[in-house]
């Protein structure tokens, strides 16, 4: 009988690469998170956005002045209302002639106001809860006490504490 060589020797496949490059993928993402919080010089600052809710039932609309806002991402309080208008949501529609009219829509109403929220200053922008850089025209979700809705931002003014 032949002699069997028994010797193992360790082999290298593809699950061992697929294990070190997570490996090295999951190390990576850690030290840039521990930069990304103790690395940078970042300030908090209070940052003034102007705001628009579109098509909320006009029954539902339990806002205060004051009123304490919370991120929808992570549940952080992320700031307070400052001021807000109710107006009537208003849609294009054809009339009985044909007409492209703008109408009101019924039993909807929109919201426009001012919310005042704590940023992260960078050197690329403010960040709403250090993550989430602020720009005109992006939507935050975000809610109080009593319901959620969807803030499209309109401008942003920043003010220094």
């Amino acid at each position: 009988m032949n002699a069997k060589n028994n010797h193992d020797k360790p082999r290298f496949n593809i699950a061992d690469i697929i294990i070190i490059i997570a490996i090295i993928a999951v190390i990576s993402a850690l030290a840039l998170r521990i930069y990304n919080i103790f690395g940078t010089e970042d300030t908090v600052e209070k940052v003034t956005i102007s705001f628009e809710v579109e098509g909320i039932d006009a029954e539902k609309i339990t806002l205060k002045k004051g009123e304490k806002l919370y991120s929808a991402d992570d549940d952080s309080l992320v700031g307070t209302l400052d001021t807000f208008e109710i107006s009537n949501t208003l849609a294009y529609a054809y009339n009985e002639n044909g007409e492209l009219v703008k109408a009101t829509v019924p039993g909807k109403k929109n919201i426009t106001g001012t919310i005042t929220v704590q940023c992260t200053k960078t050197n690329h922008g403010y960040y709403l809860g250090g993550t989430r850089l602020l720009s005109e025209g992006e939507k935050i979700t975000l809610y109080t006490t009593t319901r959620e809705m969807e803030f499209t931002i309109k401008k942003i003014a920043y003010e220094s504490e």
